[in-house]
């Protein structure tokens, strides 16, 4: 029989302990970096998301994947456009921009894109920004925009794009259209909206362009717009 030394037995006992504690630790810490993590990724989702727009607030869901809270607030330099087709759009967060877009792919390299933009930006908080519009409207104010198109007069067609906004006409696109005189010019207007369709917006268009020829418009739920590929493009096709 061989004799086992006690020394050697309270040794494996405090290994085997040991062990057994580190693998439950280890476990704890996988289990604290996984909740972390979710938590994380949780925070990330909710800031991309942004809300729809609707006739009664100027929000935009955003429209397409590379379009993430797309607002006026950013710094890009509005396009300067060439050739006889323009695309002038004013979005706040991205939906309308989403059918800009479309519309300048659909035309097939015949037209170029403008952003139509305030000299300040606008704030990106929601709450400011529904307050800004309703304060713009009740003053009729007109903000100053960040650029003009320099060809203007070279274009024949303009598809001008907006958002409802309290069931009108942005002032922003009214600055725009206070700046280029659209008479001569065929007006293809296109919207969001959260269900009021074009409201009051078209009679603004035509008091801002008593003289320019606005043909039928393409008036679109926010939310909607990324489902929208093929009425977008029907539309486009009839005007072509």
């Amino acid at each position: 029989m061989t004799n086992t030394n006690f020394s050697d037995i309270s040794r494996r006992q405090l290994l085997k302990a040991m062990a057994v504690a580190g693998a439950t630790i280890g476990t704890w810490s996988l289990a604290g970096c996984s909740a972390r993590n979710e938590g994380t990724s949780a925070q990330g989702s909710s800031s991309n998301t942004s809300k729809s727009e609707t006739d009664s607030t100027p929000t935009e869901t955003n429209a397409t994947s590379t379009e993430t809270n797309a607002t006026s607030a950013e710094t890009s330099t509005p396009t300067q456009a060439s050739g006889n087709t323009l695309v002038a759009v004013f979005s706040w967060s991205g939906n309308t921009l989403g059918v800009a877009n479309r519309v300048v792919e659909d035309l097939q390299g015949q037209a170029e894109l403008f952003r139509i933009e305030p000299a300040t930006p606008y704030t990106t908080d929601y709450d400011e920004m529904l307050q800004i519009a309703q304060d713009e409207q009740a003053a009729n104010t007109m903000p100053a925009i960040a650029g003009a198109v320099s060809n203007w007069n070279e274009y024949a067609t303009v598809y001008l794009g907006f958002p409802t906004w309290w069931g009108h006409l942005p002032q922003i696109v009214k600055s725009f259209l206070a700046e280029h005189d659209c008479s001569g010019k065929v007006v293809y207007p296109f919207n969001t909206h959260a269900g009021s369709g074009f409201a009051s917006c078209l009679s603004d268009l035509a008091e801002a362009c008593p003289n320019a020829d606005i043909r039928e418009g393409l008036s679109l739920v926010g939310e909607d717009v990324s489902s929208s590929t093929a009425q977008i493009d029907d539309w486009v096709s009839k005007n072509a």
